[in-house]
């Protein structure tokens, strides 16, 4: 192990929610080995994932992707020497935010091998197993290896999410409009993606949802960003409103974590929303339909959870998200698979591969 270390800072710049929450598996290992004081420096957009951890004692914010010119980038290596940090780990790194880390002045620095623009400027250097033909190791174990580096051995990751009370207390008042008996299920059909909503396949969600209405007798509860409503109220459309509540547009990150605990399932494909849903403790259902959803190395980070993926994904040979014209293979996700595997989630039956552990 290197020298005790008091103050460390984690930086994840990129990445999405999930990506951030997941990292906290990090600050945890950091916390139990060194029991030293953790900050994190992350996006705007992505802070939400951290809010009120108390493993985390400051948090710093970038309102944009990164600062864009000089004067901000000294103010950041201003800010950030000044409090003297004796570590840093850097868990999604570019050639800008490696060089703030020595122009911070701080003596341990871990981050990405590989690099010529900036690796060489790591003390401590990561070789990231996914770059490198690893689809099995789950996304916790890749970070955790950012605190091997250090001399470490963490044990099981351990993923951390605070949900104040009044989340729980919002998510209670509107699950309170829902109609009808039966189990609840929360779908969360959306992953981000930068396409129009006619290329989204809408039709195949809304048969999911007529199917699980149908087989299980369940309520359904459909939930969204503000960006995202006009896409649920075409599902809900398409599916009949009978027993369906749609919350697309009225739950934070916060009301949807305590949201997802309170149902009987949480259904979403490979997002941020559904590890979300796995940190709060979620029975969860996760879809990996596309062909670079790697179910093994994102599947939800709980024992309460099944995965859905394919045989084979329908996908076009070498088609990514953005580019895709259709979203075809979520069709190939038939609608009695889905409740199949709902109901052996609802049933608490594992999911065969012992792919990851509790969070706490």
């Amino acid at each position: 192990m290197s020298p005790p270390l008091r103050k460390v800072l984690v930086i994840h710049t990129s990445g999405g929610i999930g990506d951030v929450l997941l990292s906290t598996c990090v600050v945890n290992a950091l916390r139990e080995a060194y029991q030293c004081q953790v900050d994190f420096l992350c996006q705007t957009r992505t802070a939400a994932a951290l809010r009120d951890n108390p493993q985390i004692t400051r948090r710093y914010e970038w309102p944009e992707r990164r600062p864009q010119d000089i004067r901000s980038w000294l103010h950041w290596a201003r800010l950030l020497r000044a409090e003297k940090y004796d570590a840093t780990l850097v868990l999604w790194s570019n050639t800008q935010v490696a060089w703030l880390t020595l122009l911070a002045g701080i003596p341990v620095r871990v981050g990405q091998d590989s690099r010529l623009a900036y690796s060489f400027l790591y003390t401590h250097k990561v070789r990231v197993r996914s770059e490198h033909g690893d689809d099995q190791s789950h996304w916790s174990e890749i970070l955790l290896d950012y605190v091997r580096a250090l001399g470490v051995s963490p044990g099981p990751a351990q993923v951390t999410l605070q949900i104040p009370e009044p989340a729980a207390q919002r998510a209670s008042k509107l699950l309170a409009d829902l109609p009808g008996p039966g189990p609840v299920v929360a779908f969360h059909p959306f992953k981000g993606p930068p396409v129009p909503l006619e290329r989204w396949p809408l039709s195949v969600f809304a048969g999911w949802l007529a199917h699980i209405r149908y087989e299980l007798g369940a309520r359904i509860v459909v939930t969204g960003s503000p960006g995202e409503k006009a896409y649920a109220d075409q599902i809900v459309q398409l599916a009949g409103p009978e027993n369906v509540l749609n919350l697309a547009g009225q739950t934070d990150l916060a009301t949807l974590a305590a949201l997802s605990q309170q149902v009987d399932a949480f259904i979403c494909p490979d997002s941020g929303p559904m590890h979300v849903a796995a940190a709060a403790g979620a029975r969860v259902l996760g879809i990996y339909a596309l062909e670079e959803d790697f179910p093994r190395r994102w599947a939800p980070l709980t024992p309460r959870a099944r995965v859905l993926r394919p045989q084979p994904p329908g996908c076009r040979p070498g088609c990514r998200k953005p580019s895709c014209p259709d979203f075809r293979c979520y069709a190939t996700v038939s609608p009695q698979h889905v409740v199949t595997e709902l109901r052996a989630l609802l049933n608490g039956e594992p999911d065969a591969p012992p792919l990851r552990p509790a969070p706490t």
